[in-house]
Parts: C-alpha cells; sequence; structure tokens
C-alpha cells in the first residue's frame, strides 16, 4: 500500500485494471506491478474542475459524484496523480457507478456516474457536480489547484516541499486542512518581499501545530529577518512598534537565532527613529517576557542615539520602565549621567525601585557620576549599598578624579563611615596612591580619641609633617576628657607633648593649663610654656602649677620649681592659700615639709606674702594631726616667723598663738628655732596686757602670773627634750627675761647640768646675746 501511496507514475497500477477476463480470487491477493517513472498526462478537455476540487479540497469534506463527465478515467488518473501519499493512500474513487458506493462501510470519496443516473443520487448525503458545467473559481485557490491537478502535465497538488511542511506523509494528517495550510503558506510568503506583516501569518502558521515547525521556521528565518528590518525602516511609527512586538511575542521560545537578532536589532533601530513606540512597549504587560528580552536592545537604541526626542520619552517613561532600562549595562547609562535634568529626574524615580533592580542600577551608573552636580543621582543609589560597596565607591572616587567632586566624596565618606568603623574605611583609602586630596579624607576619618592619634603616629600612611598637622587638627577637636586620654597613653603621650613643644604652643598652653599632663611631663613642660607667657598668663599658670604640684611629688628638684612659681606670682600671691593647699592635713609629711622649705626660697616679694600670712600658715599647721615637719621645713618656717616680727607683728602674734602649746609639746621634733620666733611676741602680750587676750584663752599654762606660767612652762619643755639649750638662751634673750629664764633653769633639778650646756653653746649665739647669757650666768653663778 505504501508503495501506490508514494508512488510517482500510477500506469503500472493503472494497466493491472486492464484486464479481459473475469476477476480472480489471485487477482485480489497478488499482482505484479511495473514500476514506472511518471508520465506526463494529456489536459482534460471540456472540463472546468473547479466545481469538484472545491468540493473535494476547499469545503466542507463530504463523497463527491460527478454527473456525465466527459472522460471519468483521465480525470480520476489526474487527481489521483496528483493527491501526495497520506491522501492517495485512502482516498478510493470508481469511474463508473450507476449509485453511491461505499469501502469498508465508508463512502467513496469521489465517483463518477452517468446522466442517467442521477436519480440514484438523489437522497444522498453526499455532493453532485455537473461534469460537463463550467463554473468559475468560488475560493482564493481554486484556479491554483486546477491548474495544478488539470494544466499541469505532472499533476501535483503539494510540491515536496510543502508535503514536508504539512506532514503529507503522515497517516493522520487532515488532508483538505493540510492543503490549505500549504496554500495560505505559499500565498504569504510570495507577500512577504512587498508586505512584511505576511510574516506575521506565516508565524502563526508556524505556531499553530498544523505544520512541522522546524521545517517552516527554517524556511522563512531568512525572511523573516528582511521583514523586520523593512518595518523598522519604512513603516509607521506606532505600525512598526506593533508589527516588531507582535513578530517578537511570535517568536519568543523559537530556536530562531538569525530571526530574532535580526528582530532585536530592528527594535534597536526603531527605538533610535521613535523612542516614544519602545517605551509604550515596555510599559504594557508582559507575562511571557518578549519586551523584557528586547531591553538590552531597546535601551542600546537609546543610547546609541540620545536625540532630544529620546530624552522626553524617558522623562515621560513610568518609573520602573525608567529603571528597568538603566539596569541594561551600555552606553545609555553613561548618556542618563551626563544630562542634567534626567540626573534630577533620577532621584525621584531611584528611591521607587526594588532592591536588586537598584543594585544592578549602582553598579552600572555609579561609575559615571563623579562630579557634584551628579549627587541627586548618586544619593539615592548610595542609600541602599552595603559597606563592601561603598567603600569600592570611595576607593573608584579617588582613583577616578582624586575626590575632585568635594561634595559627592563627602557624601560617600560619609556614608560608608556609618556603615563602616573610621579603621576600616581608611584602610580603604590607604590602598590608595598618596595624594593631598586622598590625605584630607584620610584625615575626616579620624577622631580625637587614643586609638585614633596612635594609627596616626604609628601607621605611616600620612606624611610625617601632614600627619603633625592632623594631629595637631585632632588635638584642637578634642574635648578635655579625649585631650587628657591622648596626652596620658603610654604609647603616644611624649611624642604628642613633644610634638606640642615644637609646633603648636597654644595646645602646650592647654596642656599645662588642664590636668592632663602626669606631673613629671607637666614640670619638664611648664617652664618651656610660661617663659613665652606675658606677664598675666604667667601668673594663672603658676597658680594653676602650685595648686596641681604643692600637692604631690615629681622628679628633679621640687623645692626649685614650687619657690620658681611662687616668685612668679610675687606680690599677687595668696599666702594663706598657698598654706592652704601646701599644708593641709591630708598633706604627708615630708610633702609639707618640701612645701615649706619651697615657701621660704621663694623670691622677696612672694615670701613677704607668705610672712604677711604667717598667722594663716600656724593655724593650718595646728590643724594637722601631729607637728610632723623636718629640721629643713622648721627653720625655713621659723625664718618667716622672725621675718614677720618686723613685718607682720600682729600675724606673727596670731601663729604664736596658734602653735606655741603644740610646740613646747614636740619635745622630740627639731622646733626650738620656732620657738624662739614664737615666744618672745607672746610673753611680751602677757606681760602687758591686764586680760588675756581672746587669742590666748586656749593656751593651757597660763594662771594668774601669766608671764611665770610661762617662763616655767619654757624652761621645762627644753631641759625635757632635744633641742639645742643655745635657742633657750637665743628665746629669752629675745624675751628681755634672760636673768628670770637661766634662773628657773638652775632652779629646776637637773638645772646645774643644762646651765654648763647654756655656757658651753652660747658661743653660736649672736654676739649682743651671747655676751648677754655669759653676764647672766656669771650672776647667778659667780664661780661658774
Amino acid at each position: 500500500m505504501s508503495d501506490w501511496a508514494n508512488a510517482d507514475g500510477l500506469s503500472g497500477y493503472l494497466d493491472l485494471l486492464e484486464i479481459d477476463r473475469l476477476p480472480e480470487d489471485t487477482d485480489a491477493t497478488e499482482a505484479a506491478v511495473s514500476v514506472v517513472a511518471a508520465q506526463p498526462l494529456p489536459p482534460v478537455d471540456n472540463f472546468g474542475g473547479s466545481e469538484l476540487l472545491e468540493a473535494l479540497f476547499l469545503e466542507e469534506a463530504r463523497p463527491v459524484v460527478v454527473l456525465d463527465a466527459v472522460n471519468p478515467d483521465l480525470i480520476a488518473t489526474r487527481l489521483l496523480t496528483a493527491l501526495w501519499p497520506s491522501l492517495r493512500r485512502r482516498f478510493a474513487v470508481s469511474t463508473f457507478a450507476r449509485s453511491p458506493r461505499k469501502v469498508a462501510g465508508r463512502d467513496f470519496e469521489l465517483v463518477f456516474a452517468p446522466k442517467d443516473a442521477r436519480a440514484k443520487f438523489t437522497d444522498w448525503n453526499g455532493r453532485r457536480v455537473d461534469g460537463r458545467s463550467v463554473q468559475g473559481g468560488r475560493h482564493r485557490w481554486t484556479g491554483t489547484i486546477v491548474t495544478r491537478v488539470f494544466d499541469q502535465p505532472y499533476p501535483q497538488l503539494l510540491t515536496d516541499k510543502e508535503i514536508g511542511l504539512v506532514g503529507g506523509g503522515d497517516l493522520d494528517i487532515d488532508n483538505a486542512a493540510a492543503l490549505r495550510i500549504a496554500l495560505l503558506w505559499d500565498e504569504l510568503l510570495a507577500k512577504l518581499q512587498t508586505t512584511p506583516t505576511a510574516a506575521l501569518g506565516l508565524l502563526d502558521i508556524a505556531n499553530s501545530g498544523k505544520v512541522r515547525d522546524s521545517f517552516a521556521l527554517e524556511a522563512i528565518e531568512p525572511s523573516l529577518a528582511v521583514a523586520a528590518h523593512q518595518a523598522s525602516a519604512n513603516f509607521p511609527d506606532d505600525e512598526a512598534w506593533g508589527f516588531l512586538g507582535a513578530i517578537a511575542q511570535k517568536l519568543r521560545g523559537r530556536s530562531l537565532l538569525k530571526g530574532t537578532a535580526a528582530v532585536a536589532e530592528a527594535v534597536e533601530q526603531l527605538t533610535a527613529r521613535a523612542p516614544e513606540g519602545a517605551i509604550a512597549l515596555l510599559s504594557q504587560e508582559d507575562p511571557r517576557g518578549v519586551a523584557a528580552d528586547l531591553l538590552p536592545r531597546i535601551a542600546s537604541g537609546f543610547g546609541g542615539t540620545f536625540t532630544d526626542r529620546s530624552k522626553r520619552a524617558l522623562l515621560s517613561a513610568d518609573p520602573i520602565v525608567l529603571g528597568r532600562l538603566l539596569a541594561q549595562d551600555g552606553v545609555l547609562v553613561k548618556r542618563v549621567a551626563d544630562d542634567r535634568p534626567l540626573v534630577e529626574h533620577l532621584a525621584r524615580i531611584l528611591p521607587q525601585q526594588d532592591v536588586a533592580t537598584i543594585q544592578v542600577i549602582a553598579r552600572n551608573l555609579l561609575p559615571s557620576l563623579t562630579e557634584d552636580w551628579q549627587i541627586p543621582a548618586a544619593e539615592p543609589l548610595l542609600a541602599r549599598l552595603d559597606k563592601a560597596h561603598l567603600l569600592m565607591e570611595l576607593r573608584r572616587l579617588g582613583e577616578v578624579n582624586d575626590f575632585s567632586a568635594a561634595q559627592l566624596s563627602s557624601l560617600v565618606l560619609e556614608k560608608a563611615l556609618s556603615t563602616s568603623s573610621g579603621k576600616e574605611v581608611r584602610g580603604a583609602l590607604a590602598t590608595l596612591s598618596p595624594t593631598v586630596q586622598r590625605d584630607k579624607m584620610i584625615a575626616r576619618t579620624l577622631s580625637p580619641t587614643v586609638e585614633d592619634v596612635r594609627w596616626l603616629t604609628e601607621s605611616g600612611v600620612l606624611d610625617g609633617q601632614v600627619a603633625n598637622t592632623v594631629l595637631l587638627d585632632l588635638l584642637r577637636s578634642a574635648d578635655d576628657r579625649q585631650f587628657t586620654a591622648i596626652l596620658v597613653d603610654k604609647k603616644i603621650g611624649m611624642g604628642v607633648v613633644e610634638t606640642l613643644e615644637t609646633s603648636a604652643p597654644d595646645l602646650l598652653l592647654r596642656a599645662v593649663t588642664g590636668d592632663a599632663l602626669p606631673i613629671g611631663t607637666f614640670v619638664q613642660t611648664l617652664p618651656l610654656v610660661i617663659a613665652g607667657l606675658g606677664a598675666d598668663a604667667k601668673v594663672e599658670l603658676a597658680k594653676h602649677a602650685l595648686d596641681h604640684c604643692l600637692v604631690c611629688r615629681f622628679a628633679g628638684d621640687e623645692v626649685e620649681f614650687l619657690a620658681s612659681m611662687l616668685s612668679i606670682l610675687g606680690d599677687k600671691l595668696d599666702g594663706a592659700w598657698a598654706a592652704r593647699i601646701g599644708l593641709a592635713d591630708t598633706i604627708d609629711a615630708a610633702t609639707a615639709s618640701r612645701n615649706m622649705v619651697a615657701f621660704g626660697k621663694a623670691a622677696k616679694p612672694a615670701r613677704l606674702c607668705i610672712v604677711r600670712s604667717i598667722g594663716d600658715l600656724a593655724q593650718v599647721l595646728r590643724s594637722r594631726r601631729s607637728f610632723d615637719l623636718d629640721e629643713l621645713a622648721v627653720k625655713s618656717c621659723a625664718a618667716l616667723m622672725f621675718d614677720a616680727e618686723n613685718v607682720a607683728p600682729n600675724a606673727l602674734l596670731a601663729a604664736a598663738g596658734h602653735l606655741l602649746p603644740t610646740l613646747l609639746r614636740s619635745g622630740n621634733r627639731p622646733v626650738s628655732m620656732m620657738i624662739a620666733a614664737a615666744f618672745p611676741p607672746l610673753y611680751r602680750e602677757l606681760a602687758k596686757a591686764d586680760d588675756v587676750p581672746e587669742l590666748f584663752k586656749f593656751i593651757p599654762f597660763l594662771d594668774w602670773d601669766r608671764c611665770k606660767a610661762a617662763r616655767h612652762e619654757l624652761v621645762d619643755a627644753f631641759i625635757s627634750s632635744k633641742w639645742p639649750p643655745r635657742d633657750l638662751a637665743l628665746t629669752a634673750c629675745r624675751a628681755n627675761e634672760l636673768d628670770k629664764i637661766l634662773r628657773r633653769v638652775v632652779k629646776h633639778y637637773a638645772g646645774g647640768d643644762y646651765l654648763k650646756r647654756i655656757s658651753r653653746e652660747s658661743r653660736s649665739l649672736p654676739t649682743s646675746c651671747r655676751k648677754s647669757v655669759e653676764k647672766a650666768i656669771r650672776h647667778i653663778r659667780p664661780n661658774s
């Protein structure tokens, strides 16, 4: 059967019908067929064929009877030859039938009957065709198929290509429909060169499932490319966009690389010519992703020409559409970045993009944003970047133009510092080549903290002079807490101070006027600072130094330093204040003793201030838990008291009232010279007053004979102490009571020996006192 269906020439099969006997059983089971090549067939005279072929192929499929045809055998032969394999295989025809015929229960597709058999077909459900009628074609393809069947020497309804297209060899094919599809395909293909829209019909056929799509698409792919370019170049704008959008949709999912590429290229060209249509296409719903596939070429079309029309189209685009275009890497991004109106427009539309889109746009657009006027576009992108990408952007600005866009660079730096530590940002900047601008950016990452100053002084990233300048700026911006922390840091403090000594007198002054410096550094630094100050500033700083140093110990010549500070104060020194600071009961004995020695070694104006405040000084000493000054301090204090006798006698009298009871009970301390200074004025006051002054009422040894009691207390205290006996003699001389006091000594149980000691030590007394002592001793003991 397949041989019959596929045979080119049918004469070998038709010859089997030419027998001159009745058929036998073997005729139905076996036959020898001669394979004969196709031979040209003569035309059918006096037969139009239009109605027959329309009934068989172009209208509702029904069995057909041709009545009174002139040459049924030739008509049938031409028709069977023209059929394609799948149709010939099952096409049943009879060239002579007097009534309807059936095979296997179905009607013959075609029978020929004589004119007088018409009545047999009256109630038949098939189609009746007058074999001698000549009618014009009623269908668009009637003439084509008539020519193919009845006019061509070699009848053929479908060419080999058409059979391959519609599957003419398949058993299950709808043969009439396949013919119509093939005819439509040929028609559209013929129109394609002059009517590009015919490509849409061809693609519809290819996508219908009625043809072999791979065969069909391969056949038309070159023509599709031509059609796409013709439409892009010649169609009106709207028609061109409609056509290219439709053809792109129909090609979606097809492996037509050349055709798809041609459509994409045409879309790019059309975008350059009619950009509004591109925006409209992208604004439509796109469930199949057709527009998304065209996005890169549309973006390229915008960027390639970038006319004023293109700019207006972009400005009018929906924010999401514009965002999708900017997400395509290419020249469009650079064009937009260079256009001020669009840059300002981006400030409004970028915040409306989703996270994924904004990240892609940032990657594409930020490299083109390098000027301050582009900040409106840069800011919303920077707001979406993570720390790593912000650091990358910061480095990029340095590499591109060395941070010449000051405002943009500042914005990126601020964003980076808000997400990363200063150390991380500095690390990113440090990878750039050293420049003035880079160093300024690094400086802005630094804060006046110990950690940052350590980095500045130890990293070596900044040149030495630049680092010093940055250091001084940091210190000037530091608050007191930060300033102090930096100066006291063990690693960097001394180095910072050395820098201040050579480069920043103002900061050095701040250092020494506060409490930031360690005491040793403070003492070393202060003379450098104070030497360059005016008089009033020196006084203020010296007072601060005393307030700071009188309460603690430090290396070097402490007394010399303190005395120099006291001397700077001069007559502006508040002696009572100095005593309260330096001799308070919270001050240990060694420190208080040092301070007393320094008081005594101050220059005259300052020393006089202390002398005039001797009463206050004595009151402070009395308030200490015990009298614990060392010998040098006692001598210094005694000297001050001696000076007060002429300069401030009342103050000395007050000092005597405060100190004398304590001194007289301090026999194991070297206080005898202080007694020598304090006892005489108090004794004279007792001698001349009828009533005890209020100041002295607390002295426990006073009775009705105040002077006698005082002399006894004095003598008892000296004899029972370790004090030099000569100091008792000196005290007696100064009180003008030498005879009475020495006689009291003699009356003491140990007085004889003590008097001898006075005699021996009197050689060291002042001359006038020594002579008076010797004379008094001779009167008391003539033989001594």
